[in-house]
């Protein structure tokens, strides 16, 4: 058994159902997104780059999060769903902020 199984609330299924309430066609960036399940939920209605340390499918680019592929001002929403235990997470912030679109 997992041990998310134990969790008593799925936080992935939350983020999903609030970025579904968005409007508009979004860029995402999930920084630590394990089995990119967020990327086949929105799979219809967003763009979502999956980031892990481990390539778990083909969804997934591997790379450290503090220094990821994307452009500057890129991205609408960067997620960090159980990813934020690096050593490093002052860098991981610093990334996010500069891949987000201002506003």
């Amino acid at each position: 058994m997992s041990q998310a199984s134990k969790w008593p609330v799925d936080p992935v299924a939350k983020i999903i159902t609030s970025i579904m309430k968005m409007s508009g066609t979004l860029e995402i960036a999930d920084f630590g997104c394990g089995e990119a399940r967020l990327a086949k939920a929105l799979q219809d209605s967003s763009t979502v780059h999956s980031f892990d340390l481990v390539k778990v499918n083909d969804l997934v680019t591997v790379c450290d999060f503090a220094h990821t592929p994307l452009e500057n001002d890129s991205c609408d929403v960067v997620v960090f769903c159980l990813s934020l235990m690096g050593t490093n997470l002052k860098d991981f912030v610093k990334e996010a902020n500069r891949v987000l679109k201002v506003g």
